[in-house]
């Protein structure tokens, strides 16, 4: 589908979910929305949009395009309500459980051996969250999260993929455990956006320091300049002069001040083949887990360096499993270094002639003899 074909999907979708009458003729699109609509979109009761710019002057369409107001709210109007669907995904046929461990890093060649010892349907609830990050500056980012409710467990989604392999299923239940579910998405969410955010207070904390610098320096040299023109003046300008200063200074608190929040936008329902699976390492006692068809998610391995719960993974000859991102690094595979000569000579063993212990048999020169001129 194509970006403009996806827009229009989106924003006619949106308006009948409203409760709007929608019809479209030729390259206009004729929309009745309820009394409660009209004040959040800013329209009459009928109205016509489009999709094409050169029809804008056409019955005074609002035009629907990327940068467009009307498009912006649209989007806020479709945030503040959500959305909320069941969809399913059809396994490929074949050894999909096998493929699905060799994406995680736990592939036959690893020594790693599996077995499946059942295989049932289950709900993952999809949380789509909005993380906006405001100060002098504003930042927006989606985060789809997965959760297991009954594995107690959560992993962030690539958005690329969210939508992938999916078909809808509207006669599919709803799942149990939705406040479960949002309590482990947030709590993932906040693990996740926690550097984000930390770097972006920091930056934000840094500009706000530099400005109330640039705020002091320029006030207190105008108040110096006016001291030592009139030493004697009025003390009312100084006042207002460091009333502005003052006002300065809490617009800039309140413009640097950096606040982030959260927002759920959509709730997703999506069911797929479920596998419970039993680890065998070269070493070790074997492992649980359970493996989803969709996402690809192997729950119930932790690595031994962070702790986290996401792959890929990378097992160790003791048995034990790391992420890739702490597999070890090249310090830890290095061998390790042969033990430094000792000044100290071995028991029964005199020391060569030319052995740095030999003053006298040593062939090495002092720096500052290495600099004198040789005699003939």
């Amino acid at each position: 589908m194509s970006e403009a074909a996806a827009l229009r999907r989106f924003v006619l979708d949106t308006l009948v979910d409203v409760g709007a009458a929608v019809s479209e003729a030729d390259s206009l699109v004729w929309v009745q929305v309820p009394e409660k609509v009209r004040s959040d979109l800013e329209v009459p009761a009928t109205f016509a949009i489009t999709f094409d710019p050169d029809r804008i002057g056409n019955f005074e369409a609002e035009l629907v395009a990327p940068g467009s107001y009307f498009l912006e709210r649209i989007v806020s109007l479709a945030a503040r309500r959500g959305r909320w669907d069941v969809a399913r995904f059809e396994a490929r046929a074949g050894d999909w459980v096998g493929e699905s461990l060799s994406e995680c890093g736990l592939g036959p060649e690893t020594g790693v051996h599996f077995e499946t010892l059942e295989i049932e349907e289950t709900a993952l609830p999809l949380l789509s969250f909005r993380v906006t990050l405001i100060s002098d500056e504003k930042r927006e980012h989606f985060h789809f999260i997965a959760v297991c409710p009954a594995a107690g467990s959560a992993w962030e989604v690539d958005p690329a993929m969210a939508d992938s392999g999916l078909i809808a299923a509207p006669d599919a239940g709803v799942p149990p455990d939705l406040e479960t579910a949002y309590r482990l998405g947030t709590e993932k969410l906040r693990e996740r956006s926690r550097d984000a955010v930390g770097r972006f207070r920091a930056a934000s904390l840094q500009l706000l320091e530099e400005e109330v610098r640039r705020i002091f320096g320029y006030f207190d040299r105008t108040t110096e300049e006016i001291q030592a023109a009139d030493p004697n003046g009025s003390q009312d300008l100084l006042r207002a002069i460091r009333g502005e200063r003052d006002r300065r200074l809490t617009e800039t608190l309140e413009r640097f001040d950096p606040k982030a929040r959260a927002s759920l936008c959509a709730i997703r329902a999506i069911r797929t083949p479920m596998a419970r699976v039993r680890l065998r390492f070269l070493s070790g006692a074997p492992i649980e887990g359970t493996l989803d068809a969709w996402s690809r998610h192997l729950n119930g391995l932790s690595c031994e360096v962070c702790h986290g719960t996401e792959g890929p993974w990378k097992p160790q000859g003791s048995g034990r499993i790391r992420c890739v991102r702490c597999a070890p690094t090249q310090v830890e595979s290095a061998r390790p270094r042969g033990r430094p000569r000792s000044d100290t000579p071995r028991r029964r063993r005199q020391d060569g002639r030319g052995s740095g212990r030999s003053p006298r048999g040593s062939r090495a020169r002092f720096r500052a003899a290495s600099g004198r001129r040789r005699g003939p």
